[in-house]
């Protein structure tokens, strides 16, 4: 079983995936809109969708999405919160599944991308995105921004959240392995009553030169970086480093 099955679970979905910020999310919505071209009522596709916090909220907004997250229970989450919309969610592996009839335009957000230890293997969520895209389509990429990481590391990093069990207590502890160019992540929840549940994370820390190499790689063109919500350019100060790029027409 892959590492990110067992970090997924509802824990870390009370935790960091409900989102209580509507204004992140309008903001969100927003950029998705802008960078995507997204029209009246387009076909969009959300890979790695979780519990359906950006699907279900754009196809409130007329547009038909389809999500795929690899966590069943995710998924199930989501087709509750989507009741009355045209979304749909499906449980499949975001390195395989592709959709058919195409999308106008695709995106993965929150940083879903970057998991698997080789470049060939992340590389096939590109192409099944590319995949999933009608010509002239468009793709966003929420990544972390690495140059940010990098210059402002912090190794420890706390969240406290109430939740359905009560509040728990997220502590991720961060270690950077440079040579290798990747994050490892030690996430431990503290649960009301004092039980202790641990996880482990790994992703590979890709500088935005190398996230424009694997698009162009899977079949991508005009790649460009935006650094934040509002769409401002990218640096290495920026708190984000979202790729966008089309599927050639």
């Amino acid at each position: 079983m892959t590492w990110w099955a067992d970090l997924y679970d509802d824990l870390l979905a009370d935790v960091l995936l409900t989102r209580a910020d509507a204004a992140e999310t309008e903001r969100t919505l927003a950029l998705l809109t802008e960078v995507l071209a997204l029209g009246p009522r387009s076909r969009v596709f959300d890979q790695c969708c979780g519990i359906g916090s950006l699907s279900v909220p754009l196809a409130r907004r007329g547009h038909d999405v389809v999500g795929v997250d690899l966590m069943p229970g995710y998924v199930a989450r989501a087709n509750a919160a989507a009741e009355g919309t045209s979304a749909r969610h499906e449980a499949a592996d975001a390195f395989s599944y592709a959709v058919k009839p195409a999308c106008d335009a695709a995106y993965n957000w929150w940083t879903s991308f970057g998991y698997a230890e080789r470049d060939e293997d992340n590389r096939r969520m590109l192409e099944r995105a590319f995949e999933s895209l009608r010509p002239g389509g468009r793709f966003a990429l929420d990544f972390m921004n690495a140059y940010q990481v990098v210059r402002h590391f912090a190794p420890d990093v706390v969240t406290e959240r109430e939740t359905p069990r009560g509040r728990v207590t997220l502590w991720r502890r961060s270690t950077l392995d440079p040579a290798a160019g990747v994050i490892h992540k030690v996430w431990s929840y503290l649960l009301p009553g004092g039980d202790t549940v641990r996880r482990e994370s790994r992703v590979r820390l890709y500088f935005p030169h190398e996230l424009q190499a694997l698009l162009q790689a899977a079949g991508f063109e005009a790649v460009r970086f935006v650094g934040d919500l509002e769409g401002g350019a990218l640096s290495a100060e920026s708190p984000r480093c979202i790729a966008v790029a089309r599927r050639p027409a």
